[in-house]
Formats: structure tokens, sequence, C-alpha cells
């Protein structure tokens, strides 16, 4: 695999010793924070729709 950095980067992991460790490891805790993200955003999605039948609920109620 091959890949470009910017320069900036490539300054910083100059004095990384192990290199491939540190890149691997960086991308997966951004993985992490993906999958947290999405998890969150499904949460709130669901949590919104639970509102949302909930206020349904409310109006049909109250049209009795």
């Amino acid at each position: 695999m091959n890949i470009t950095l910017p320069q900036k980067v490539v300054k910083k992991l100059a004095k990384v010793s192990n290199k491939s460790e540190f890149i691997a490891l960086a991308v997966v805790e951004r993985f992490k924070a993906l999958e947290k993200d999405d998890f969150r955003r499904r949460l709130i999605e669901g949590y919104q729709l639970r509102t949302r039948q909930n206020d349904d609920e409310k109006d049909a109620v109250a049209g009795w």
C-alpha cells in the first residue's frame, strides 16, 4: 500500500520510531470515532422518532 501525506504530517511522523504502528493505531482510533458518531446519530434519530410517535399518540387521544 502506498499513501501520500501532507508535508506537515510527514515532518511530525519523522520523529516516530515505528511509523507503521503509529499510523495503524491512528486509523483504528479514527474508525472507532466514526463508529461512535454513527451510534450517536442513530440514537438521536431513534429518540426523535419515538418523540414524534408519542406526540402523535397524544394528539390521537386528545381527539377522543
